[in-house]
């Protein structure tokens, strides 16, 4: 128990003063627990002779060596505990034992010393302790209550984390266990799993002019609420990051092919279609493989909270030398929001100057994220109120515009700093959303549930410093200002910029992707896929559908058919054409999605299709 706490206290300082009365005492009783548990096991091991000695000193040194030092090595990479919410989502038990960590010297040096620690407690423990008859007897019978209570055992788990790190241990791993075994559905859906990339060979990088490449992604950012294009009469929600960006040069008909944030970030950061199977998905290249390939420095900063989902199975494996996620910045993150964007900027900004050029960096925001973050200090849009009831909609919708205007204010301070370092003169940025956000427009609220262009259409632009784009680069993103363009032609349009997208060794790879770069003339004709139910992450509200130019073609779970419409004009979607109208879509949409079992969700009165 003192090893627990005084390597919590080292690791934890900061966090654990920021406790309040309440949960101080809880992490006493915590502490409690664990001084209990491993005195009977300890006290077991320590018996003078006989099997039960050697099977209780086994199981002490196992359990500890896994408490202890697998929670250690998670701190080490993820300055926090390894808990429910980052075991709940896990396939596997033999991973969800060790935490899927990656296998790190760090992480293996913490194992390493709770192995030698704990056989050093019990070679001590039997050269000190001298049981006597009744505790002699006693013990071996609390073995078994002592090991099913720290399975049972609440614990805190989330924001706070005022429990100590082996009891957080043995109630993650319980949860993940259940859930595998079917015993309990608190995580009904697939979500991501480990990365396994595939080799990329070696590149060669010969980008047209001397660059670097930023990628800001936003969270939940829907297009009609920001200034896409340079307005100096700015009078949307991203008035900070307008005016850091005044030369930029927008894509007004940008998309996401979803509303789901792990969907959209394996579209942008592969190429590859969502509707691939697991296997492509879990192991197709992203950016981070082609740059390090190409040889140029690579970094990822998140304020997401990547324990949300299994997210942060899909980014630890990132070849980067700069890299920090919500619980870098913050240990207290939201499981939603993450941390504060501010915070996030503060991190980029520490350590723009160690990037080595070229570099491809991506910084992603998450505070516009459900349940959002606000600060009445910075709230321009009124009447503003965090309501869900209908009539106060436009309030609401207030509110998630101050929201934006707050993190947009970090995006601006940002982009400040870019563009007055050296670097920033030779470095073209990237700016675009994972998906938008629904205020009532077609019934629903949030993300995830339809594919309507409040969910999907995205602001988008690239904002690139003269010189480092060619003339022909350059005239052909501004060429396709109104063109319709997707998610999916970024993972090109990067790799053009890295100048690898014409290398022979890039082939294979590029055989999987259907967009095209927005720095060459060619477009994306062919119909592209909507979807939120994929293999890195299963819907729970089904919904798919099919986009062609400006038809769209879609339909949510208990619609009996694909609705269609046709955006130039019908931008609002309010009137569907009905299947034909919209071509062949429908029967691509069905070669591709499972049939549509028209299920009404409450309150949602059925629709009776041909009357």
């Amino acid at each position: 128990m003192l090893w627990v706490l005084i390597t919590d206290l080292l690791r934890r300082h900061e966090h654990l003063a920021r406790l309040d009365r309440l949960h101080r005492f809880g992490y006493l009783a915590g502490i409690a627990e664990s001084l209990v548990f491993w005195a009977i096991l300890l006290y077991v091991s320590a018996r003078r002779g006989g099997l039960l000695r050697d099977v209780m000193a086994a199981l002490f040194v196992l359990l500890f060596t896994l408490a202890v030092g697998i929670e250690g090595a998670f701190h080490r990479v993820w300055n926090t505990l390894l808990s429910l919410d980052a075991q709940i989502h896990s396939k596997s038990i033999a991973l969800s034992i060790v935490g899927h960590l990656p296998l790190r010297p760090a992480v293996v040096a913490e194992v390493l010393l709770a192995l030698g620690v704990a056989i050093g407690l019990v070679v001590l423990a039997r050269k000190l302790v001298r049981p006597r008859l009744v505790p002699r007897l006693l013990a071996p019978v609390l073995v078994a209550p002592a090991l099913i209570a720290v399975t049972m055992i609440p614990v805190s788990w989330r924001l706070y984390l005022s429990s100590p790190p082996d009891m957080v241990y043995f109630h993650g791993l319980t949860a993940g266990v259940k859930e595998i075994l079917d015993i309990t559905n608190e995580s009904p859906d697939l979500r991501v799993q480990r990365r396994r990339p595939e080799p990329v060979p070696t590149l060669s990088a010969k980008p047209k002019r001397r660059r670097n490449v930023v990628l800001i992604l936003q969270e939940s950012l829907r297009g009609d609420v920001a200034c896409e294009e340079y307005d100096p009469e700015c009078d949307g929600a991203t008035r900070f990051s307008n005016e850091a960006a005044p030369g930029r040069m927008a894509l007004l008909q940008m998309r996401a092919h979803d509303s789901t944030t792990a969907i959209s970030i394996s579209n942008i950061w592969s190429g590859v279609r969502p509707t691939e199977g697991r296997d492509v998905l879990h192991s197709v290249p992203l950016l981070w493989e082609y740059a390090a390939a190409a040889g140029w420095d690579t970094a990822y900063w998140t304020s997401q909270h990547v324990m949300f989902g299994n997210m942060r199975l899909y980014v630890q494996d990132f070849p980067v030398s700069h890299f920090a996620a919500a619980t870098h910045l913050d240990t207290m993150a939201d499981l939603d929001a993450g941390a504060y964007d501010a915070l996030l900027t503060d991190r980029v900004i520490h350590d723009w100057d160690e990037l080595r050029e070229p570099f491809l960096a991506v910084v992603h925001y998450s505070n516009i994220h459900y349940p959002y973050v606000f600060d009445a200090a910075h709230a321009p849009f009124q009447p503003s109120e965090f309501t869900k009831v209908p009539e106060k909609n436009e309030h609401f919708l207030n509110f998630y515009k101050n929201v934006v205007y707050l993190s947009d204010l970090a995006v601006g301070r940002l982009l400040k700093h870019i563009r007055a370092s050296e670097k920033g003169e030779r470095t073209v940025v990237v700016f675009t959303s994972d998906h938008g956000e629904s205020f009532r427009e077609h019934w629903q609220m949030g993300h995830t549930s339809a594919l309507y262009d409040e969910e999907i259409r995205v602001p988008t632009w690239i904002d690139a410093p003269e010189g480092t784009l060619a003339p022909e680069e350059e005239a052909s993103i501004r060429g396709a200002r109104e063109e319709y363009v997707w998610h999916l032609d970024l993972a090109p349009t990067f790799l053009d910029l890295m100048g690898v997208w014409d290398d022979p060794a890039l082939a294979p790879f590029r055989r999987r992707m259907i967009g095209h770069p927005l720095t060459r003339p060619e477009r994306t004709l062919a119909p592209v896929p909507l979807t939120n139910c994929t293999w890195v992450w299963e819907c729970a509200f089904r919904n798919w559908g099919m986009m062609q130019g400006p038809l769209k073609l879609q339909a949510r779970e208990w619609d009996g058919e694909y609705h269609c419409f046709d955006l130039r004009t019908d931008p609002d979607e309010l009137k569907n054409l009905g299947e034909h109208a919209c071509g062949s879509l429908p029967e691509l949409a069905r070669s591709l999605f499972h049939v549509m079992p028209n299920v009404t969700p409450p309150g949602r009165p059925r629709v009776e299709w041909g009357k």
